[in-house]
């Protein structure tokens, strides 16, 4: 009888591990096509941000290069955070 129940116990286990490895492929799938799906959708939510803004009240909207320069500024913040990221990454390891 105890053989019997360290056997269930074993198959037990068994199909534990298997249904917890199907769900964490399942889990997987979807981050991964919401993830892509983000991706693809980021540059067109940034191009209608850019030019869809309304920009009254804003720093430099009255200025000719205003637009440009806020982008200059947006881009120099983007790359400098990259840039902390990836030392912050670099140093993990």
């Amino acid at each position: 009888m105890l053989r019997d129940i360290t056997s269930l116990q074993d198959r037990i286990k068994l199909m534990q591990d298997e249904a917890s490895a199907r769900v964490a492929t399942q889990n997987n799938r979807s981050l991964f096509t919401l993830t892509m799906v983000t991706v693809l959708a980021l540059p067109i939510n940034l191009v209608s941000g850019l030019f869809g803004m309304n920009v009254g009240g804003t720093p430099l909207a009255e200025h000719g290069f205003g637009f440009w320069i806020m982008v200059a500024i947006i881009g120099s913040l983007t790359c400098a955070i990259a840039a902390l990221a990836a030392l912050a990454l670099r140093r993990q390891r």
